[in-house]
């Protein structure tokens, strides 16, 4: 027993929105250096332009984020103090790093558990950020050129100031785009680079007001320039008390794959070699999505591979009738499908599971419940009394008549509503597919799901929907906007089953429906796991609205 299958496609705007917005950096691997306007080129060769000049590295910013990109074998030294509710809490650890002939890195953290503040998670916030430091070791492109000045003082010192890209950013680090950073030359070299913030920022749940970061650079024997110091102090609120961060990061020493090593601190390599310290060992690999690090390594970020959500649906669907069959027999004469329509709302709740099989690539699957609320509204012609009528009529006149009188509801025009109330289990799977250019992007997403009425073992027919959806990225904030079409397959019949006291009968009325309806949604990204996705439809027959919240992990 089935009636009309209603809304039961799970949006995915949020998901398409976040995979093209990767996919669209990927097709423009430097999303800076492709601007197609010429000023804009202009405006990039003359940065570069600056950064050559004063023989400044193109991954020299990259410091600032990451200090992990200044080899590939190296110890550092890393201290850490939180200043919260009138308390100190100061941790110290050590932060290894291998790297095979392949590429890989293994990344441990050293510590002595006496160093370590007990109220502060220490290695966990490592891990996180040292995670992201080494997808962003191939950062493409972490300034924005357009934004490159040199400034000459009367002494001849250099001071090259410029903004943190907001391309390609993970949101462990989305706050480098309120980012500005000067560059301090001294004899040709780079001597000091101080980053600071132009607005406030969110970060790990503390309201960060001020952000400075010192980086002093020193030259190894063999010339290579490396930081001597990376001094980093953050002040804001969290949870409306003041709170003060402070972060040293201090290099140990440096290998190369020859017997060349360049020892910064002896007594600190030697604490570190201690074999009482213990080691956490830092996952950085993942095996989701396929090509993940081909993609990376352009520096564009990807959402994480796995996702769960919620999703909560509304449609409202007016449809007009141009067929009644009731228990097997067609009642078109009875009932005017012209004049006839049938109202329908229904509601679904659903949980989904998804995947990010290729960094343009989702596939999910999803279980929900659907309530249905429906009214037929039918135009009783009277035809049926009519033939009653003439009937008795003809067999002995005036008796007809008089049987209309005493039973008029059978004989004249009337309307008769049938409401039904129904309940539904729902199944099934879908998936994404996106492509994108600078902030614009386009994907389409496809689901094929069933539906089967509360307390019946039989599935009803497979429904397919689709999402084709064209977007732009608000890069600033996080966000998308799109606008688009869904094509739901519904079937242009509603059919069921009624039991009323002791009436029952088996119903089947055709409808007339406008299987496509425009689309428009909006798209937030809370942090790295969350996002709110909200979704409007409106079609000749039916209008919906979409909530979906998701985490990804």
């Amino acid at each position: 027993m089935t009636v009309i299958n209603p809304v039961i496609t799970t949006t995915l705007a949020g998901k398409a929105s976040t995979i093209a917005s990767a996919m669209m950096l990927l097709f423009s691997a430097s999303t800076v250096a492709a601007a197609s306007d010429d000023n804009e080129q202009q405006k990039i060769a003359a940065g570069k332009s600056i950064f050559a000049q004063y023989g400044i590295d193109d991954d020299l910013p990259k410091l600032g984020v990451s200090s992990l990109v200044q080899g590939e074998h190296l110890v550092e030294h890393v201290t850490r103090t939180v200043t919260y509710r009138d308390q100190v809490h100061q941790s110290t650890v050590y932060l290894v790093k291998n790297t095979d002939r392949k590429g890989n890195i293994d990344l441990r953290i050293k510590y002595d558990e006496n160093a370590l503040d007990e109220q502060e998670d220490l290695i966990e916030q490592i891990e996180n950020a040292t995670r992201t430091q080494y997808r962003l070791r191939h950062w493409a492109q972490s300034y924005d050129p357009t934004s490159v000045e040199a400034i000459t003082d009367a002494n001849g010192n250099v001071s090259v100031s410029f903004n943190y890209s907001k391309y390609g950013l993970p949101q462990d680090i989305a706050y480098f785009r309120f980012l500005s950073v000067k560059v301090d030359i001294v004899n040709g070299k780079p001597h000091k680079m101080v980053i600071s913030n132009r607005r406030p920022f969110k970060l790990d749940g503390t309201n960060v007001e001020q952000y400075n970061q010192h980086i002093s650079f020193d030259t190894l024997s063999n010339g290579k320039l490396i930081i001597d110091e990376k001094y980093i102090e953050m002040t804001g609120t969290k949870k409306g008390k003041p709170i003060k961060i402070v972060e040293t990061v201090e290099p140990v020493a440096f290998y190369d794959d020859t017997a060349e090593v360049e020892i910064i601190d002896h007594q600190r390599l030697t604490e570190v070699s201690d074999p009482r310290f213990r080691e956490e060992q830092v996952e950085v690999n993942r095996t989701f999505p396929l090509l993940g690090d081909m993609v990376r390594q352009q520096g564009i970020d990807l959402p994480l591979p796995f996702g769960l959500s919620m999703s909560y649906r509304n449609q409202d669907m007016s449809l007009p009738t141009n067929d009644f069959i009731i228990g097997g027999v067609r009642l078109n004469d009875f009932f005017d499908p012209n004049d006839t329509f049938a109202d329908v709302t229904a509601e679904a709740m659903t949980l989904r599971g998804d995947i990010n099989i290729l960094p343009f690539w989702n596939m999910f699957g999803y279980i929900g419940k659907i309530n249905v609320d429906a009214n037929v509204d039918a135009s009783y012609t009277g035809e049926a009394g009519q033939i009653i009528k003439d009937k008795l009529n003809d067999a002995l006149p005036g008796v007809g008549d008089k049987f209309c009188e005493g039973v008029s509801v059978l004989c004249n025009k009337a309307r008769l509503n049938v409401p039904l109330q129904l309940e539904y289990d729902l199944v099934g799977v879908g998936t994404t597919l996106s492509v994108g250019y600078k902030q614009f992007f386009a994907s389409v997403t496809a689901t094929y799901s069933m539906t089967r009425m509360e307390g019946n073992t039989d599935w009803g027919d497979g429904l397919i929907t689709v999402q084709p959806m064209l977007g732009y990225q608000l890069a600033d904030y996080r966000a998308q906007i799109f606008v688009g079409a869904e094509y739901q397959g519904l079937d242009n019949r509603m059919q069921g089953h009624v039991v009323a006291g002791d009436i029952e009968f088996d119903y089947d009325v055709g409808v007339d429906l406008n299987n496509w309806a425009y689309l428009v949604g909006f798209n937030k990204q809370f942090g790295k796991n969350y996002n709110l996705t909200v979704l409007y439809n409106k079609g000749e027959t039916r209008n919906a609205f979409t909530l979906n919240f998701g985490y990804r992990f």
